[in-house]
């Protein structure tokens, strides 16, 4: 794929813009003024905080910092997740489904209107694991949870660890499809360790098995778990908690090469606004997001106007790249600020390299993109255009990095 370009300025008068060499040495100094505060990427809510090449993997990344441009917004469909209900007891296999109108409650912030819950989704995501509890022998709990990717359906069974096996496990999800209302079409799951005994377990079933870290609502689902139901539970020990807590970052991983066909002409350090993402001022949603995807993001109580960084990924060939990166099961963005590194995660446990951060400029434009995406309890996005220029995108997934919680 082109792995060089030129970045254009757009200059309130008429002048001619900055060159850029497609593919610059490695001694080659970071490009200035690039673009100015009068660029605008129209059609989409982007703010442009940096823009940089993304050449052959031996070259340097040419980067040049920009001021923030105001961008027109569509009007768009609002999305929403339902409110939470209260988790379901442990001691018993418990199936509920949460209502399309949740009763109101007094809002948090200022008042906005009423917004319609998402349907059940066919996509499922599933955890079989032990919990933080022990029973009088010293036995950890095991749980089979399992809930759809809007969070309408929740599912919690405890288990013996006698009963921890592939058999039982299918059983169980069996008779799960049976009495839904919506049959899953896919079945997702994050944890690596239980890929074997899950992936035997579903195979024998009429649904798609997915390792994949998107698995949003199951996780938001645990974390509330974490901190509501099993510290209130009789045998509650803190220090499996933590040892939860620990489990190995992405820091802790080892980045491979990333595949040619992922790899873009340029890229940038982009922001946008929660309200554009969800809520009465959201202009993006299915309809417009091209090979990507979203999920709800209402149950994580963040302030609209939270700034939610992302990478803005240009390509001449920018649809067939986001094909591929669809197939990719994308999970999140990670910055290794020490070892200057952006690197993608995808699937269950893989990182690719993705860009070198060159020079003290772009490794600070990099902690900028770090401490917002903590500050918006890991949400960030990917999105990939034809150009800096070009109205919408061919793809758009939000993500979020739980190793940065």
């Amino acid at each position: 794929p082109p792995s060089g370009g030129t970045l254009r300025a757009r200059e309130p008068t008429p002048t001619p813009p900055t060159p850029v060499a497609s593919r610059p040495p490695a001694s080659c100094a970071p490009v200035r003024n690039v673009m100015t505060s009068s660029a605008v990427l129209r059609g989409a809510p982007f703010v442009l905080v940096a823009a940089c090449f993304l050449p052959c993997p031996s070259a340097a990344i040419a980067a040049s910092r920009v001021a923030h441009a105001s961008v027109p917004r569509a009007a768009a469909a609002t999305r929403a997740a339902p409110g939470m209900t209260a988790p379901p007891p442990p001691e018993a296999s418990v199936t509920s489904t949460r209502s399309a109108s949740p009763p109101a409650s007094p809002p948090s912030r200022a008042a906005s209107p009423k917004r319609r819950a998402p349907p059940m989704s066919n996509i499922w995501e599933l955890d079989l694991y032990t919990r933080p509890v022990t029973n009088d022998q010293g036995k950890k709990l095991w749980e089979l949870l399992v809930c759809d990717a809007n969070g309408v359906m929740r599912h919690v069974e405890p288990l013996p660890s006698s009963l921890i096996n592939s058999r039982e496990l299918r059983k169980r999800v069996q008779a799960l499809i049976d009495r839904a209302p919506v049959r899953p079409a896919q079945i997702r799951f994050f944890r690596a360790e239980m890929q074997s005994m899950i992936g035997v377990a579903l195979s024998e079933l009429p649904v798609l098995t997915v390792p994949t870290r998107r698995t949003y609502a199951l996780r938001n689902w645990l974390d509330q778990r974490a901190r509501d139901v099993y510290p209130a539970l009789p045998g509650f020990r803190a220090d499996l908690a933590a040892e939860e807590r620990a489990r190995p970052s992405a820091a802790e991983r080892t980045p491979v090469k990333m595949p040619d066909a992922l790899r873009g002409d340029q890229w940038a350090f982009v922001n946008l606004p929660l309200h554009d993402l969800s809520g009465p001022q959201a202009t993006i949603d299915a309809s417009n997001v091209g090979f990507g995807s979203l999920f709800p993001v209402d149950e994580l109580d963040l302030d609209p106007s939270t700034s939610v960084p992302g990478v803005l990924i240009t390509s001449q060939r920018a649809e067939p790249l986001s094909a591929w990166m669809s197939g990719t099961e994308l999970a999140a963005i990670s910055v290794d600020l020490e070892g200057g590194d952006l690197t993608l995660e995808v699937g269950i446990d893989t990182q690719y390299m993705f860009a070198k951060l060159w020079g003290l400029e772009q490794r600070e434009e990099a902690a900028d993109f770090l401490r917002a995406c903590r500050k918006a309890r890991g949400l960030h996005f990917i999105a990939v255009q034809r150009s800096f220029d070009e109205e919408g995108v061919q793809g758009f997934w939000l993500l979020r990095n739980y190793d940065v919680l």
